[in-house]
């Protein structure tokens, strides 16, 4: 089963003018685009020069329809889009693009996907204060 290891810590909450614990994701390190795509070779049996050039064009289509406004579906992964933020206006603007302020992609992950992340294991890493691992009420072996 997959997990994610979870770690809380003492922030200052703007917002809120007090301290409080947040808690986050531990984030491992970044995998990077060659032991992916090594990976993903030696797994479908394809050779390395072959898959690595399919992926490139792939990549390439991926931005190309992307950037021209097309919503695109990775398989098993999820789709992706363009967006942006604007503000609002009482008056119908010369051009809409004046009123933007963001521009975005948005992702929206899968069903499959979203499913097995609703089971992934969550693993707390959080350090205990040292009062709390002393004088437990439970027995010792």
């Amino acid at each position: 089963m997959a997990k994610v290891w979870l770690k809380s810590k003492l922030q200052k909450l703007a917002m809120k003018k007090k301290n409080a614990y947040v808690t986050r994701s531990v984030t491992l390190p970044r995998i990077d685009k060659d032991y992916l795509l090594a990976r993903a070779a030696d797994n479908s049996g394809v050779r390395r020069g072959v898959f690595y050039a399919a992926v490139d064009a792939l990549c390439n289509e991926f931005k190309n329809f992307l950037m021209n406004g097309h919503s695109v579906e990775v398989p098993e992964i999820g789709s992706f889009r363009f967006a942006v933020n604007a503000k609002a206006s009482d008056e119908q603007p010369e051009s809409a693009a004046e009123l933007v302020y963001r521009r975005k992609i948005v992702y929206t992950p899968n069903k499959d996907l979203w499913r097995n992340l609703q089971a992934v294991s969550l693993q707390d890493t959080t350090p205990k204060p040292e009062d709390e691992d002393e004088g437990g009420d439970e027995p010792e072996p």
